[in-house]
């Protein structure tokens, strides 16, 4: 059997000048956004929500998501970087930033967080997932 996509979530945050979040992940020595594989039997939501936690330390209300979209976007990893996935297939969670909680990078996932326009996103330096980042945002009505 060959190598499938992960389902996978990722948040796209919007602060009050209409900026999105990103941050630099040195692991992956890229900029990315806040994102995660969904675990065995959890819906895009609780997936969201606990990646948020882990990564920035970010409680995410119900009242901030602003939508979920149907439509999904997806990159390949490069080659040999994964034993059992040949990419990532993400769902889109579009949120509204909530200034009474922590982005707080928590681990090795991010060093950095910055806001940015969404006519930047090509500006910076996502590697393999430049071309589903600037789909996501489109989805998201931001470009």
């Amino acid at each position: 059997m060959g190598k499938i996509y992960r389902q996978a979530v990722m948040a796209v945050i919007i602060n009050e000048a209409s900026q999105v979040l990103i941050g630099y992940s040195p692991r992956d020595k890229s900029y990315k956004f806040p994102q995660g594989g969904l675990e065995e039997k959890e819906d895009i939501i609780e997936g969201i929500r606990r990646e948020l936690k882990e990564e920035l330390n970010y409680d995410l209300s119900h009242d901030h998501v602003l939508e979920i979209y149907e439509e999904k976007v997806r990159y390949p990893f490069p080659p040999n970087c994964h034993p059992l996935f040949k990419g990532q297939e993400l769902s889109i969670v579009k949120i509204r930033h909530r200034i009474d909680t922590d982005t707080v990078p928590q681990d090795d996932e991010f060093d950095e967080l910055i806001w940015i326009d969404p006519k930047d996103v090509t500006s910076y330096n996502y590697e393999y997932r430049s071309e589903a980042y600037k789909k996501a945002l489109i989805i998201c009505g931001l470009l």
